[in-house]
């Protein structure tokens, strides 16, 4: 039997973390009739308004991550060829905002569509030679990121204390990306992976994450209004 102690502490250890053990509702659904979302209702009306609504966040998150690489939203750091851009500040908001599921459907049609040809990364560029080259592992790291956001996010990890989940995922961004550059040959000296991956992005990943985490309360203090 669990001491009453032990239960007090692990109660105490979530509130720190501001975690909480229960469900939590995605941020969006507190926005709109989140009834009709997800492709699972089984009358053809409730299916077709299902396909709808997912579509347009679906379709939201795409056109949101387009414009987000636009030339004028990236630059280059000499020598590097892995520009700094605006993505992952959109797929932190994406995990914040989005359920577990819808973030799923929304960053995997996301990379379907650029793998396929449709220039929505960073540049214009799309196919599945961009997708193997230098930006891979982030491609990889953005739907592993965008997916452990959104599951902290419904766990607690959201209300006030976003910035965590969202440092946790961009921590699961630079991994992939370290990895790809250390398993592809892409000319790059062994030494300076870590160096060119990873080091330059941080500080502006940090600017980034904070602006979400903000954006993100700003959006709760919302719900919170609409409550009262």
């Amino acid at each position: 039997m669990v001491s009453l102690r032990k239960v007090q502490y692990k109660q105490w250890w979530h509130n720190l973390l501001g975690l909480n053990l229960t469900k939590e509702r995605p941020l969006f659904s507190y926005f709109i009739d989140d009834r009709y979302l997800i492709l699972r209702h089984k009358s053809p009306l409730m299916l077709l308004k299902s396909v709808a609504l997912t579509s347009s966040f679906v379709g939201a998150f795409i056109i949101g991550m387009y414009f987000l690489t636009f030339e004028q939203a990236r630059f280059f750091f000499p020598d590097n060829p892995v520009p700094v851009t605006l993505q992952t500040f959109g797929i932190l908001l994406m995990g914040s905002i989005y359920g577990l599921r819808l973030s799923f459907i929304s960053i995997s049609f996301y990379l379907i569509l650029g793998i396929s040809g449709v220039p929505i990364f960073q540049g214009h560029n799309g196919g599945i030679e961009y997708a193997m080259g230098v930006t891979g592992g982030y491609l990889i790291g953005f739907f592993l990121a965008s997916l452990l956001n959104s599951f902290l996010s419904t766990r607690g990890f959201n209300r006030g204390l976003s910035i965590w989940s969202m440092l946790a995922s961009n921590m699961v961004i630079y991994l992939p990306a370290l990895i790809w550059l250390s398993v592809g040959d892409f000319s790059w000296p062994e030494e300076g992976k870590l160096y060119q991956a990873i080091l330059p992005f941080l500080l502006g990943d940090f600017i980034k994450l904070i602006g979400a985490s903000i954006v993100i309360s700003f959006l709760w203090r919302l719900v919170g209004r609409s409550e009262d």
